[in-house]
């Protein structure tokens, strides 16, 4: 009896431990990895896909740095979070002693040498279960003095004194009861939704802080977190790579405040139709300068709240911060449930790197990553941001913002100690200006369901001047009421007629044989001509003279369906 009660506790615990395994494969457990006895490490995956391996050691997840061929403040060069790369968040990386990278599939941190094929680590993304942690180097501990006068030991992680490598070994602690290493290289499977959140949802220092639109919930959203993702009914159980699919380890996927971009990003028609709707008017939007997340994300932050800004000025004591140490961030306002900002992009932009100059804005604030594009250059779209501030130091003499030195911040409290330590490393001695700064980030994921989507009476009042702030979008900052009087009163291309509301005027003038472009209205006073008078009526016709061009003759180039921007400068 005895025998067969200890058998039964047996299986019982087999079972127990078991599910870890078994959920995260989905049934679809390679035959092959169940003959792997024993796991050395990275090495025992290369073994057999060294291909692969080499394939992520070149990838931004890797390197932490890409080629920039989508940002105007480059030449293409290669640069990323792990190569100048500063933002508005937790600033600069490289100076976390190791705290940015906990989340890095780079094995030994991200040092200063250039990463091997060995220190691939294939299971943080292909074993949901596996945990790690940085070892620590606790016969060094670094005594601080901080702003409350406590006195303070920290204990980071120990790095190899030639190579300055951190050693990361698994975490069972935080891994089910009689896990071993050889039970995740058995069971390891594709990227999951919780496999790119293990990273993702937590950016920025906490769940749902850095990007907005994702957090830990973004693996089980509701429908109207995300349709997308949502598991629930009518929601679509997609994963994150059913959109960045991966090319040789290569994903595809760049924000605006992105700096690297290794491949093709996903757009929305790779599973839609370019004509996506019922509704004429509907297409003719998406078809033109408004990006679908626009009316289908008509807020961010529904899983969490979101960090909107961060002032280093103001330490707050954060008692999880430096592996549960604690440590001094700057103040953080956030919000749940927030309308985006809106912003005209073309797909690339401008990214500050560390080292370069920066221009202030008219208002005197800074902006460290900025969407380009504009109204009508038959490119850009409307999209939704987040639009995050926080202030930063700008060098006085060469106006660049120095990197500061975080972990002095988070250990001790005091700003000035991370900025002058920052000047330092930079090379850097004078003076400094605490400035305003800012970051757009584009709002891409948490879709909601169909009957969430803005409709017309959210963005228009069907004046054709829809006050700024009074409905979801700025039309006004955006571009759109930028006209010249004539346009205004109807008097630009013919005589004054009976007024029309303003959707069957604009339907009038976009339908049909006119197909009036929209800078045809929705732009200032022309500045000039696109070419010299007689050069530019020679291009069309055989005089080479406008010869006394008149109201008469611009009504008929007007009639033909000449467009305003064939001809004038806007």
């Amino acid at each position: 009896m005895r025998v067969l009660l200890n058998a039964f506790i047996t299986f019982i615990m087999i079972l127990l431990v078991m599910p870890a395994f078994s959920s995260q494969s989905s049934g679809n457990v390679v035959q092959e990895h169940l003959s792997i006895e024993s796991y050395e490490g990275p090495q025992t995956c290369i073994a057999c896909h060294e291909e692969e391996a080499h394939d992520a050691l070149n990838s931004v997840h890797m390197q932490w740095s890409g080629p920039t061929p989508n940002l105007s403040n480059t030449d293409g060069e290669s640069l990323g979070k792990g190569d100048a790369g500063i933002n508005t968040f937790c600033t600069y990386a490289p100076s976390s002693k190791g705290a940015c990278y906990g989340c890095h599939i780079r094995a030994d941190g991200n040092s200063g040498h250039a990463p091997e094929v060995g220190d691939v680590d294939c299971l943080m993304c292909h074993n949901d279960t596996y945990q790690r942690t940085t070892v620590m180097d606790k016969d060094n501990p670094i005594t601080v003095e901080n702003i409350l006068g406590e006195t303070r030991k920290y204990i980071f992680g120990k790095q190899d004194p030639v190579t300055g490598d951190y050693t990361t070994v698994p975490n069972f602690d935080k891994m089910p009861a009689g896990t071993t290493m050889v039970d995740l290289a058995q069971n390891v499977h594709m990227p999951t939704k919780k496999s790119c959140l293990r990273c993702h949802a937590k950016a920025g220092g906490g769940d749902w802080t850095k990007r907005g639109d994702m957090g830990l919930s973004s693996a089980t959203p509701s429908v109207y977190e995300d349709v997308h993702m949502s598991a629930h009914e009518g929601g679509a159980d997609m994963t994150c790579t059913s959109c960045h699919k991966g090319d040789k380890h290569k994903i595809g996927g760049r924000g605006i405040d992105l700096r690297a971009d290794e491949t093709a990003a996903p757009t929305c028609i790779d599973c839609h139709e370019a004509q996506p709707h019922s509704d004429k008017e509907l297409n003719r939007h998406a078809n033109g300068q408004v990006a679908c997340q626009t009316c289908h994300i008509s807020e961010f932050a529904k899983g969490g709240a979101t960090e909107m800004s961060r002032n280093w000025l103001e330490p707050h004591w954060n008692p999880a911060f430096c592996a549960g140490q604690g440590g001094f961030v700057g103040h953080e306002i956030k919000q749940s449930n927030v309308k985006p900002e809106y912003r005209f992009f073309d797909g690339t932009s401008y990214v500050y790197n560390v080292g370069e100059t920066i221009e202030p804005n008219a208002d005197g604030t800074y902006t460290m990553a900025k969407a380009n594009g504009s109204i009508f250059d038959g490119v850009s779209k409307i999209v939704p941001i987040k639009n995050h501030w926080s202030n930063m130091p700008l060098h006085d003499e060469t106006q660049q913002i120095i990197a500061p030195e975080i972990m002095q911040m988070f250990m001790i409290g005091d700003f000035d100690v991370a900025v002058q330590k920052g000047m330092e490393n930079m090379g850097l001695s004078g003076d400094y200006t605490m400035i305003d700064v800012n970051a757009e980030m584009l709002i891409t994921h948490g879709v909601g369901p169909e009957n969430t989507a803005l409709e017309c009476q959210d963005c228009h009042d069907m004046s054709g001047e829809t006050p700024d702030g009074s409905r979801q979008l700025s039309f006004t900052e955006l571009g759109y009421h930028n006209w010249p009087e004539q346009v205004k009163n109807c008097t630009l291309c013919h005589e004054p007629k009976d007024s029309l509301s303003f959707t069957k005027m604009h339907k009038e003038h976009t339908d049909g044989e006119e197909n009036i472009s929209c800078q045809s209205c929705h732009s200032g006073e022309p500045t000039g001509l696109v070419m010299a008078p007689g050069a530019l009526c020679s291009d069309c016709h055989e005089y080479k003279s406008p010869n006394g061009f008149d109201d008469e003759d611009h009504k008929h180039h007007i009639e033909k369906g000449t467009q305003c921007n064939e001809c004038h400068i806007f």
